[in-house]
Formats: C-alpha cells, structure tokens, sequence
C-alpha cells in the first residue's frame, strides 16, 4: 500500500510546475496589457479616487482600493496586478488541490486562462474582472482547503469573499454557495444542514455587511433603478408611438419619432447622447417627487405594454447573450484604449507588438461565437449532468458550486444590463472551470475504493 500511495503522488503536477505556470500567466498579462485598459467606468473610478466627488453608482470598494494603490504609483497599474494576483493564484491553488498530472495540469490552467472572454476581459480595470478574479481565488482556497483539511484556507478565502461582495453590487447571489461550501468545509465535512445554512448564513451576513460599510462611505448615494426604469419607458414608447417617459426626464420639444431613431435595445446610451433636444441623465439628482413619479410611470406603463416589454427584454437578452453584431461599438465587448475623464493624468497606451497581436486576433474574434454569452453558458449546462454524477469526488463538488454560482448570478442580469460582455464574466469563466471539473479531471485517488487505504484519514485543523 504504502509504494502504491507513492507511485501515486509521484505522477501528480509537482507544485512547483503550476506556480511557474501562473507566474508565466500573470507576466504574460502584465506584458500585453500594463497598466491595464480603461473604459470611461475605469477612468470616473480613478477620478473619484483622486478626490473627486465619490457616488455608488459603481461599487465604491474599488474607488478606496485605488486611492490606496494610487499613494504608492499612480494610475491602474496596481489595481490592474491585484486582479491579475488573484485571478492566477486562485487558478494555481485550484490545480494543486485537485492533484493532476502534468500534462492534465497545464491543460487545465490554460484553458482555463485563455479561453476567449476571460483572456480578453483580463486586460481591463473592471469591477466585472474584480469580481471573477475574487471568486477564482476563493474556489482555490476553498478547494485547498478541502483537499488538505486546514482550515486556515477558509480563514484566506474570506478576504477575497468580501472583496467579491462589495465589487458589484449585485455579487451576493453569486457568494451563496461558497458561503455553504465554507461553512461545509467548516464543520469538518460532517456537519448538519442546519449548521451549515447559520455558518453560511453569518459568512454572508458579513459581506453584506462589509459592501454596506463601503457604500456609506461615498460622497452622495445614487439609486441605480432610474437606470432601468429611464430605458423600459423609452422602448415603450417608442412601441407605442405616446411619450411615456415623465416630462422631467426628457429636454423640450423631444417628440417619440425623434427617440426612436437614437434608441437601441442593446444599451441605453445611445439614447442619452444622439437626441436633439437631450434627455435627462438617469444618475442625476432627483427629488422624492421626481422618483414617486418616475416610478410610477414605469410600473404603469409595464401593466399598460407587458407584451411590449417582455419584447423588449427578449431584444435586450438576445444582445447580451448572442454574438455581436458588426455594426455595433467594440467597447461593447472589449475597450482597447485608456480613456481620460476630466482632470485625470494622461496614461500611456501599451504600445507592445504582443498588445497589437492581441488586439488584432481580438478584432478578428468579436463577431463570432468565441466571444459570445451563449456557448459558454451552454458549455456549462452540458457538463451539469457530469458533475452531479461526481458530487462524492472534489470535482464534482467543486464543479457543482461553480455552476450554482454562475446561474445566480447570470438570472438577475436577464432584467437589468445592457449587452456588455464584461457582465458575463464571471458566468463564462465558472462555466469553462466546471466543465473542466467534469470532464477533465480524473476520479480523486481519495475517493476511489482502491486507493482509501493508501490514504490515512485526516480531519480539519
């Protein structure tokens, strides 16, 4: 037993194979897309950061980590490393628990890395990218935590769990059931449903908790509903052919003809830059009246239009899951520049023949399938059926909380994004892990009859 355990362990990815691997991965990054590309969301951010008023329009977490950042070397740059730290240690950590082979391994952490939409959101300094990286990170710790029995993984997931919570603010349903799966690995593996919903429970009860802190710190708080409310009225209206859309929200002389030829069902800015006579800025400063009215037409004309709308929010899915049309703007899928907001200090575009290589591979991509929603949601339903058969194995388990995770976070999004694929990246990348969770990953040599007494029992500590 004990020269078959050793042959064992022998054929798996030494560790230090899949740290250079990651090292390799992050420098790669760093040399095709330093200081990170900025979007007008990344350059608003850094100019909050800079002192100018802060809102919670974005998540206000990234505003203070960037001020942070900003006092030891100014601009994106070491927001732009921190993701890509987490992003490739998680990957790394993850790898290492699951004991591959060598070929196995690498396999795993390159698909993985550079399947199309995680490798091209990677480069930008977005919240979205924030996010994946965070859940990547605490997938690893918490899959080291399970494969080793020590706890003190679960104490480092829990950093990069409120980080995830507060990055965007629609992340807590995504932390669900990793916050069961901590409190699973908590209680040792053998713990009741019961003390594995009040430990998961009072895990998110402590994101929630840390994102509200965060929010309160901002100069003014924003309500994001107007946002939406603003877009369902106009595509109302312009079902209808009646202006629905209160007076207040839209300039003098704004007539139905004249928003329909500046609205798009894939996004509302469009609208609030190409009309004539301008329509109100959703984030603006509105009175209590303003908001009970505001509110009120958008219920009422829900109730008066529901086919209408329902069309509208097929439109709006379709955008967001399907490929991109040419006759769209790129920065829907990917922003290649560094955008300047106000006062803001110039910053040098990467200007390196890998960048332009990137860039032009990326372009030849953007209209295809490769850098759509869809297939890799699909991906991940068909590896669903795999990982439930492996639910008693690491992977499965593992694969399981990724799909889980991915799907309650993809369901809200039907009702409130425009078609920017940043939105889907945590939902694209969970997906291609699970499946290779599934399908990639052979049986664990702790889980197979044959090998159980080749492996003492261990337990948490």
């Amino acid at each position: 037993m004990i020269v078959q355990r050793a042959l064992v362990r022998r054929s798996d990815a030494p560790p230090t194979l899949i740290w250079l691997i990651a090292i390799a991965g992050f420098a790669f990054d760093c040399a095709a897309y330093w200081p990170g590309q900025m979007s007008f969301d990344s350059a608003y951010t850094w100019w909050q950061a800079r002192g100018g008023e802060t809102t919670d329009i974005a998540p206000p977490v990234l505003i203070f980590l960037w001020r942070a950042c900003d006092a030891v070397l100014e601009g994106p740059g070491l927001v732009f490393a921190l993701h890509l730290a987490l992003f490739w240690s998680g990957l790394a950590l993850l790898a290492n628990a699951l004991r591959l082979g060598r070929a196995r391994a690498i396999a795993f952490m390159l698909i993985a890395a550079f399947a199309p939409v995680p490798w091209l959101l990677r480069g930008h300094v977005w919240t979205d990218v924030g996010l994946f990286s965070a859940l990547l990170f605490v997938t690893g710790a918490l899959a080291k935590a399970q494969a080793t029995r020590h706890r003190a993984w679960i104490a480092a997931a829990l950093p990069a769990m409120l980080y995830a919570a507060a990055i965007r603010h629609n992340a807590l349903p995504a932390l669900i059931p990793f916050a069961a799966w901590a409190a699973w690995l908590f209680g040792g593996g053998a713990t009741t449903r019961a003390r594995i919903a009040l430990v998961g429970a009072l895990v998110l009860g402590a994101a929630l908790l840390f994102a509200i802190a965060i929010d309160m710190r901002v100069d003014r708080r924003v309500p994001l509903w107007p946002a939406v409310a603003q877009w369902d009225l106009a595509a109302l209206s312009v079902a209808s052919g009646e202006m629905l859309l209160p007076s207040f929200m839209i300039g003098p002389g704004l007539d139905v003809p004249e928003l329909a030829g500046a609205f798009r069902d894939w996004s509302m800015v469009p609208m609030l830059q190409n009309t004539r006579h301008g329509i109100r800025d959703p984030f603006d400063v509105y009175t209590r009246e303003e908001l009970s009215a505001l509110r009120g037409a958008w219920l009422g004309a829900i109730r008066a239009h529901p086919r209408a709308w329902l069309a509208h929010q097929a439109r709006r899915v379709a955008a967001l899951l399907g490929v991109h049309d040419p006759a769209w703007p790129r920065e829907l899928v990917y922003v290649d520049d560094e955008v300047r907001y106000r006062d803001n200090p110039p910053i040098a575009r990467n200007a390196s023949a890998l960048h332009r290589t990137l860039m032009r591979a990326a372009a030849s991509l953007v209209s295809t399938p490769l850098l759509a929603g869809w297939p890799y949601l699909v991906v991940g339903l068909l590896a669903a059926p795999s990982a439930w058969r492996r639910r008693r194995e690491d992977a499965g388990r593992i694969a399981l909380v990724l799909l889980i995770s991915a799907w309650l976070y993809f369901l809200p999004l039907l009702l409130l994004v425009a078609a920017e694929l940043r939105y889907l990246g945590w939902c694209c990348l969970a997906s291609v892990v699970a499946a290779e969770l599934a399908w990639l990953v052979p049986a664990s040599f702790r889980m197979r009859p044959d090998r159980l007494l080749a492996t003492p029992p261990r337990t948490f500590r």
